[in-house]
């Protein structure tokens, strides 16, 4: 009878250790494998973040719908953080105050191709010019001045503060955006360095564009550049005669300068 229970109890014992043993097992397979997945999932979730990371932009959305030529104001757009493709570089980090180039729906993303730093002007158009001097010391981007100086002296401002364009592969040309009226006076003054043997077309920079006023001596065009300038804006019917007049006025300083070089008295 002793011997019996001694026989039970050491079973039981033997199934007790047992038992133990399968659980130890099970919780070593149990860590091991969370330890792997835990492991593995980490290293995904560090991936997942860092592409994420990576795709994070500050951008400008149209909260509305903005048309071409209309100003980006805080009512219209907002900056948000947001995941995208697209390259930064290409993103405008600001925009308001400046004009949208195309129709844009709500919620667009504005990027710098879709955005210019001032209104566009409806007549405005690329007008390339040659044979304007001093145009190989400034680099594409430049804010100048056009001028134009008569062989007797006198300077006078054609274009003021215009964004010059230049390419690397032509050096003695240059480029500018001109409006209508603008045209009109570039052609004024192309026309005066035809007429008049010295007069030469040429650029000026400014040492800081953005405190410097504009040049005040402005160019006098010739009297049928006058009346087209009249026919397109209401606004020179004012200034109209006086500036006639100064036009004649010096018309005949450079005919009395020209008779007293032929002469030889200068």
């Amino acid at each position: 009878m002793w011997r019996m229970r001694k026989s039970i109890k050491r079973r039981w014992m033997i199934g007790i250790v047992f038992c133990l043993v399968q659980c130890g097992v099970l919780f070593l397979e149990y860590g091991t494998i969370r330890y792997a997945t835990v492991r593995k999932y980490t290293a995904l979730l560090e991936e997942k973040n860092a592409v994420m990371k990576q795709a994070e932009r500050t951008v400008f959305l149209t909260r509305t719908c903005v048309k071409a030529g209309e100003r980006f104001t805080e009512e219209n757009t907002e900056r948000k953080t947001l995941l995208s493709e697209q390259n930064p570089e290409g993103l405008e980090t600001e925009v308001i105050g400046k004009v949208a180039c195309a129709d844009l729906p709500e919620g667009s993303i504005v990027t710098k191709a879709l955005c210019c730093a001032q209104e566009v002007h409806a007549t405005e158009r690329e007008c390339v010019l040659r044979n304007i001097r001093n145009t190989e010391y400034f680099t594409d981007g430049a804010i100048v001045e056009l001028r134009i100086r008569y062989e007797n002296g006198e300077n006078y401002c054609v274009l003021k503060k215009e964004r010059i364009g230049k390419k690397e592969e032509e050096s003695e040309s240059c480029c500018f955006y001109l409006t209508e009226e603008e045209q009109l006076l570039l052609s004024a003054a192309q026309y005066d360095v035809q007429a008049y043997d010295g007069t030469e077309l040429y650029i000026v920079g400014f040492r800081e564009a953005r405190i410097q006023s504009e040049a005040c001596n402005e160019y006098l065009p010739p009297a049928q550049i006058l009346m087209q300038l009249r026919n397109r804006d209401e606004a020179y019917d004012k200034s109209l005669e006086q500036m006639r007049e100064q036009r004649v006025a010096l018309e005949e300083r450079l005919a009395e300068y020209i008779k007293k070089k032929k002469s030889g008295l200068l």
